[in-house]
């Protein structure tokens, strides 16, 4: 039983070392520099409105709510693929967080992080995960 537990500790450690490892690498690399470059000094307004729209706390969020979203959500997955490279989706999502931080309140930064998590499997994106740092504006 120990054994089990050690070995799965170890596992666990040693998924965490490699996820670590492959998530801060990229911007190093030429790609993050290209996809920085492509990305800087564009607006994403509909990936900034819908990440401030699900960011507002509500205390009951049914169906009505949720379809009001819609809209945004479409918007922002166009924006997202109206990239020149494809694989830029993660740093265009950086920056439209960046925008929708500045006209948010401090307690809903978290929120918005979370939306932003989201982001590329909801709009079908070729990254299906974005490694965020929390950054409080």
């Amino acid at each position: 039983m120990a054994t089990k537990v050690a070995l799965a500790a170890a596992l666990l450690v040693a998924l965490v070392a490699l996820t670590s490892a492959t998530s801060f690498d990229e911007e190093g690399s030429e790609n993050y520099q290209q996809c920085r470059q492509q990305v800087q000094g564009r607006q994403f307004h509909s990936c900034q409105r819908f990440l401030q729209q699900r960011s507002t706390p509500y205390t009951n969020e049914d169906e009505e709510v949720l379809a009001s979203y819609q809209p945004s959500l479409q918007a922002c997955c166009q924006e997202l693929k109206q990239m020149d490279r494809q694989q830029c989706g993660c740093e265009a999502i950086r920056q439209a967080v960046k925008q929708a931080q500045q006209s948010t309140r401090r307690y809903q930064t978290g929120q918005v992080y979370q939306q932003a998590r989201a982001l590329p499997r909801r709009c079908g994106l070729r990254e299906q995960q974005c490694h965020f740092r929390l950054l409080f504006v």
